[in-house]
């Protein structure tokens, strides 16, 4: 498989495209590209940036989205900018596919893309990435009603769409045309070979609680309490009022029995982060990521070198989990409260993707509103806040 990158720093829309798309075309040569993924800051010209890109390739399937930052093996991290790959294969088939209402309606949505982005697909799906709508969706739903759509060992990665934090308005992007409120997704189909690794960087501290109430996105209870309760004690009366990007919670979707305290012997398994959004005047919790009844979970906290931490353990995981001879790219999807968190430190993680991935491997990123990869172990779909998703992906 043949992928190739351009990534403009460019402001002006049409100079930007026009530049990605001519490093793309060096590395390409005399290939067409197939299909494309396009992440771009959210001040462009999106249709005019599709215009340019579908007058030079009529033919490419084209997703992608806004974000709250750009990452390349070409350009580093970069804000408000324009990021390009394309593939080409002899052997790999690609399916694009777009569901429109996935607010109101995010299985029907997530069904409807899944269902176009198959057709025509005549080998198995091996890696579905999706980028849906970035404001007031449920990824739980949307990730449930993929799975169930494309089969439970496809895993689903990706991220929501981003507009660097101002929380207004979030674009997808489908071939040619713009959208909002939609979920675009590509499917990889064939002969490839693909590894994920996740990681947060966030410690969980003290004990293992219990959600003993949970609906959609809020929490009632943990451990038969109001959730406020608990967030003060671990963290004072004046982190309920202002959310604090550092503190999280770390989600253990799989525990049944024990206090998952290290101290006891009783070592946690694989968890994922969830974050909260607000704190409702009867206590309850808003989260960023649904966290289901039952579930255990302990809360946690991170400093910038943790967070560093995490990016590194999570390239580390997916190279060391790649089966293939050697892969043909990477994508890569980081949570945009990982870069708050992480402020001016920000470009150390495009600095360890270079560090750890070599010169030679091309690859892209965004940061999200949401990330999206199954945990290790695990080959079902699951949300997470506060992570670093890193997918490996080669021919063969």
């Amino acid at each position: 498989m043949k992928v190739a990158i351009g990534h403009s720093e460019d402001f002006d829309s049409k100079d930007a495209v026009d530049e990605a798309l001519d490093a793309c075309a060096a590395m390409l040569g005399d290939l067409t590209p197939q299909a494309g993924i396009l992440y771009a800051a959210i001040d462009h010209d999106f249709q005019r940036i599709l215009d340019r890109v579908m007058a030079r390739y009529p033919d490419l399937d084209l997703v992608g989205c806004t974000t709250g930052g750009e990452l390349s093996s070409s350009g580093g991290f970069v804000e408000d900018s324009l990021v390009l790959m394309l593939f080409h294969s002899d052997a790999v088939r690609f399916g694009i596919g777009l569901g429109e209402g996935v607010r109101s309606d995010p299985a029907g949505a997530s069904r409807r893309a899944a269902a176009q982005a198959m057709a025509g697909l005549d080998a198995p799906v091996r890696l579905c990435i999706a980028t849906p709508e970035g404001l007031g969706v449920e990824m739980s739903s949307i990730l449930a009603a993929l799975s169930e759509a494309l089969g439970a060992a496809v895993p689903v990665c990706g991220g929501l769409a981003a507009d660097q934090l101002r929380f207004e308005q979030t674009y997808q992007f489908f071939r040619g045309a713009v959208h909002t409120d939609a979920i675009p997704v590509m499917l990889f189909a064939g002969p490839l070979s693909v590894a994920t690794g996740i990681a947060s960087g966030w410690q969980p501290i003290g004990k293992e609680h219990r959600v003993t109430q949970a609906e959609g996105n809020v929490v009632y209870t943990i451990d038969g309490e109001p959730p406020s309760r608990l967030w003060a004690h671990y963290f004072g009366d004046q982190a309920i009022h202002t959310i604090t990007p550092h503190l999280g919670i770390a989600v253990y979707p799989e525990r049944e029995t024990g206090d998952g305290n290290p101290e006891t012997g009783d070592e946690p398994g694989p968890f994922f982060m969830s974050m909260p959004t607000r704190f409702r005047e009867d206590g309850s919790m808003e989260v960023l990521n649904q966290i289901p009844s039952g579930a255990a979970l302990r809360f946690a906290d991170a400093l910038r070198d943790d967070i560093i931490d995490g990016a590194a353990a999570s390239i580390a995981q997916a190279c060391r989990a790649y089966t293939g001879t050697q892969p043909d790219a990477a994508l890569v999807f980081s949570c945009a409260g990982r870069h708050l968190n992480l402020g001016t430190r920000v470009t150390e993680e495009a600095g360890l993707l270079r560090e750890r991935l070599g010169d030679a491997l091309p690859w892209i990123g965004f940061y999200t509103n949401g990330e999206f990869c199954p945990l290790p172990g695990s080959p079902r779909a699951q949300a997470h806040g506060g992570t670093f998703v890193t997918v490996l992906l080669g021919e063969g």
